[in-house]
């Protein structure tokens, strides 16, 4: 007799299988590493006696985790005094040159506990506009400081622009003495080689990417920034925003998909390089205007995700500055240029004559380039925003509700938080382009997006890290459920 018939496997709005809990755990699995032991097997410097570990999926978010470490990982952090005989043998002999301490100090640091750094430590000079006293804030902030105890297994948990490093230990033993210290021969050791407000901001860029595309990647999503600028239109103003990059639904034609088209968006990556909170006192201030940039983004993803089955309409497009020649079509321009214009004309209209047709390698005609005066001249509304290589949709919206459901990742310092804002087509619309439905919805919210986040996650933190993966990876599976209708749960059981 025949077996029972095969279920059915769950497919994805793309047309692809929805991710299996193997293909969940295989991309958490990697995340449970802890941050030296996946450090040493990029650097295939593994303990004796231990398997190496196998990155596959996440192998280049801890090669950016790694270049985060090097500016934000206070775990290993240690300050070696000056010693003070050297301190007085140099006043005394300040006329002959003398060897280096801190290079001798830190080789003898070296020697005792048989670590090496991943990378050369920067050696902490303090100049002499510096506080001698307290090291510096990896925020670029003093105003508070860590124990100086704590043990150096700990793992980071800075919270974003609240943490200074562990104060100086021969610090705390002169406050209480008023003569001032020259700490310039005192050294640092451990993994850091600047504070956090020294690095560059593609290193964030990188790190964050490659934590979203292999949760990303499981669902048929890429990633990729914009290709024309990320502009937030509020009816006639046009402001930049921020968008480092975007998860894009990859069409099903191959065709279109070598070609580089691409479908949604389906949620974006904002990472910001601020890390000064607090520093001019205007700790409210500053925090409210870092939440307008990430409503920013919110917004301009809303922006995008509302142009399904709609065209562009250029700036400027059917006014009469952008159709009507200028001057009424006549000759003459700007002051001092209708002078000798027919004489000029004519000189011109010789030289193009006498001059010989340029002509390419293969034989075919140069494109001549126009000039800044018939770039100028030419009449046309302005340059397109929308690219015309993306097929704009909102990917994951419930067709039953008005409501749109627009996801961004937000990333400060090495931290990321997840955010959601629900918003109503009528009140787009209306920042957009700046009118009033004719019919009030039905909906008295409708004026009143909602806008929600998770907490922080450390990605230095285990947990955390773990658990924003499972907070994305039920996003995605959210987003790209098949049909769009309802709210169902699409979350892998446990």
């Amino acid at each position: 007799m025949p077996g029972p018939p095969e279920s059915t496997a769950t497919l994805l709005c793309n047309g692809r299988k929805l991710p299996d809990q193997r293909e969940f755990h295989a991309r958490a699995r990697e995340l449970l590493f802890t941050n030296a032991d996946a450090f040493a097997s990029l650097t295939r410097k593994s303990n004796t006696g231990q398997t190496p570990l196998r990155l596959a999926h996440f192998r280049k978010f801890w090669e950016g985790l790694d270049n985060l470490a090097y500016y934000w990982d206070t775990s290993l952090d240690e300050y070696l005094p000056p010693v003070p005989e050297a301190a007085n043998e140099r006043e005394e002999t300040s006329s002959r040159p003398l060897p280096d301490p801190t290079h001798d100090q830190g080789q003898e640091a070296e020697q005792e506990t048989g670590d090496e750094p991943r990378k050369k430590a920067k050696t902490a000079e303090t100049a002499k506009e510096e506080t001698p006293v307290q090291a510096q804030n990896i925020n670029g902030l003093s105003n508070t400081s860590m124990n100086a105890d704590k043990p150096p297994t700990v793992q980071s948990r800075v919270i974003p622009a609240r943490a200074a490093p562990p104060k100086t230990p021969w610090a705390t033993n002169m406050e209480s003495h008023g003569k001032p210290l020259d700490l310039s021969n005192g050294s640092y050791r451990g993994y850091r080689i600047g504070n956090g407000a020294e690095m560059p901001d593609q290193y964030r860029i990188d790190c964050v990417r490659a934590f979203v595309e292999p949760i990303a990647w499981a669902f048929g999503v890429t990633l990729s920034p914009h290709r024309r600028p990320p502009v937030l239109t509020i009816e006639r103003v046009r402001f930049p925003v921020r968008m480092s990059s975007v998860a894009w639904r990859q069409p099903q034609d191959r065709a279109k998909a070598r070609q580089g088209c691409m479908e949604g968006p389906v949620l974006g990556v904002q990472c910001r390089a601020d890390v000064n909170f607090g520093a001019t006192g205007r700790l409210d201030a500053q925090s409210t205007l870092d939440a307008v940039r990430e409503l920013g983004g919110l917004l301009l993803l809303a922006q995008e995700r509302a142009r399904e089955g709609k065209t562009e309409r250029r700036g400027g497009e059917g006014k009469w500055w952008t159709a009507k020649e200028r001057w009424g079509g006549g000759p003459g321009g700007e002051v001092g240029e209708a002078t000798a214009a027919t004489e000029l004309a004519k000189e011109v209209a010789s030289k193009l004559e006498e001059k010989p047709v340029e002509r390419n390698r293969d034989g075919s005609k140069a494109r001549r380039r126009p000039t800044p005066s018939e770039v100028w001249k030419t009449l046309r509304p302005g340059n397109p925003l929308w690219d015309p290589k993306v097929t704009y949709e909102a990917v994951g919206k419930d067709r039953s509700v008005a409501w749109d459901n627009v996801f961004m990742v937000s990333s400060l310092n090495h931290h990321i938080s997840l955010l959601k804002l629900c918003i109503h087509p009528a009140y787009l619309e209306y920042i957009t382009e700046g009118k009033l439905p004719e019919h009030s919805p039905s909906d008295p919210d409708w004026c009143s997006p909602k806008l929600s986040r998770t907490r922080w996650f450390d990605l230095f933190n285990v947990n955390d890290r773990v658990e924003a993966m499972r907070g994305l990876w039920g996003i995605m599976s959210y987003l790209m459920r098949a049909g769009g209708k309802g709210h169902e749960d699409t979350a892998m059981n446990e």
